[in-house]
């Protein structure tokens, strides 16, 4: 028996947030792997992808996108749309903050790990190791991106060889409590690479926006 067409009006998802924006769904949609394909199929232009799938507040990845849970009419969806312009950007700018923030807290740091007992392990440098490893991962990825733009990121991949170095570097001193080797590492090499990381994220920012005539700006406006 066919199903009351008001029945399933009132049951289905009838509109989605885009970056932000409200868009009705003109189509029966009745759970969230049929809402996020239909996205897909109809609304991500070319060269863009989904970054972000949000149900009622949630953020939702991998297999539970594919759910087949029911929507309805009152559920919120949102979906984060960008471009490899805009991923780039954001993640330049990810890795610089980071960068700030660590760069602003190594003198204190060395200091700390210069003054410790070999039995007292300096209560920040776990961070500091594990913010390492991040920044190496956002680096990763900007490559990934700004590769195909045809932008000279030479620079980037020789500081992110230097990263990794001192990264592993930095693990072998603390494992052996070595916590003058640390100090010596974070102010003699990490400091320097970071400043010169700093100034490259932007000069990569600036090159990508510029080349892609600030159609970041444009889209900002809009």
């Amino acid at each position: 028996m066919a199903l009351d067409v008001g029945f399933v009006s009132g049951i289905m998802l009838k509109k989605v947030i885009i970056n932000q924006k409200k868009v009705p769904i003109p189509v029966p949609i009745l759970t969230l792997g049929e809402a996020v394909k239909w996205v897909e199929t109809t609304l991500v232009p070319q060269g863009h992808t989904i970054t972000r799938v949000t149900l009622n507040d949630t953020v939702v990845s991998g297999e539970d996108i594919e759910s087949k849970a029911r929507l309805t009419v009152d559920t919120k969806l949102e979906i984060q749309i960008d471009s490899p312009v805009e991923l780039a950007v954001q993640t330049l700018e990810a890795a610089r903050n980071l960068s700030s923030v660590i760069f602003s807290g190594l003198k204190a740091l060395a200091v700390e790990c210069w003054q410790a007992k070999p039995h007292v392990r300096p209560s920040e440098l776990p961070s500091i190791t594990n913010d390492l490893s991040l920044i190496l991962d956002l680096i990763e990825h900007i490559v990934s991106l700004v590769e195909p733009m045809d932008i000279d990121i030479a620079p980037l991949q020789g500081i992110t060889l230097m990263l990794n170095r001192v990264s592993v570097s930095l693990t072998m001193a603390a494992s052996s409590s070595d916590w003058k080797a640390c100090a010596r590492l974070l102010l003699n090499r990490l400091e320097p690479l970071l400043k010169d990381l700093m100034a490259e994220s932007e000069s990569i920012q600036m090159r990508v926006i510029a080349q892609t005539g600030f159609a970041l700006v444009a889209d900002a406006r809009r």
